[in-house]
């Protein structure tokens, strides 16, 4: 077991309690934890924004807290793979340099697999880069973020690409990833993947409740 896991191993004897999901697996509801609450610094100097839904305005309340859609592995307490995806769509042309998201640690261990991935027919498709993410914020509190450094990859305008959570495939980590709490009436596209129903496969859908994230340049 690594260092990092066995902090998160840690981490779950002090994990959230009263964590509950919708019927369908797919969204998380956290109570407000008791654990540290720090407001966001924004690092991103010299940095051009892709895109991005963080509330950089209000870094005591840069993202929703207490609910986030669901990311577990196989060996979950749901005994399923829930991952999540969402889309974004570069308005000109860039070179990706960083990835912000922030996902809140409810339990299990192992790391949560971060990814940017282009786009196929509407779902995510190949994976441009991947990074494991350790460093989890707890869920239920504000305003953690997880961050990883891009090695320089091209994106075109107007072309769809993916930011992707998902798990090993012995996983029994448990985590949300935050919603977003900037924009409640635009729709987003997200899709999400799971092998409860015996053919785990993408599928996308509009939601007006995106998950946290940003993709910065050069």
């Amino acid at each position: 077991m690594t260092i990092a896991a066995t902090a998160l191993s840690a981490q779950k004897q002090k994990g959230v309690t009263g964590a509950v999901t919708s019927k369908d697996k797919k969204t998380t509801m956290i109570p407000t934890a008791s654990g540290a609450r720090t407001a966001y610094v924004d690092d991103n100097a010299g940095l051009t924004v892709i895109f991005s839904n963080l509330a950089t305005d209000y870094p005591n309340g840069l993202y929703w807290c207490c609910q986030g859609s669901t990311v577990s592995g196989p060996n979950s307490p749901f005994f399923v793979e829930w991952w999540h995806a969402a889309a974004f769509t570069p308005s000109s042309n860039a070179t990706a340099a960083k990835v912000t998201v922030s996902i809140g640690y409810l339990g299990g261990r192992g790391s949560i697999i971060l990814s940017l991935n282009a786009d196929n027919g509407g779902i995510p498709g190949a994976v441009l880069e991947q990074w494991n993410l350790y460093d989890l914020g707890q869920a239920g509190t504000c305003c953690s973020v997880q961050s990883k450094k891009v090695s320089g990859i091209a994106l075109t305008a107007g072309q769809q690409y993916w930011i992707v959570a998902s798990t090993d495939a012995d996983s029994d980590v448990w985590t949300a990833w935050n919603q977003a709490d900037n924009d409640q009436v635009d729709s987003f596209l997200n899709a999400g993947y799971t092998n409860q129903f015996g053919n785990p496969a993408w599928q996308s859908y509009t939601t007006n409740l995106n998950v946290a994230f940003a993709v910065y340049g050069q």
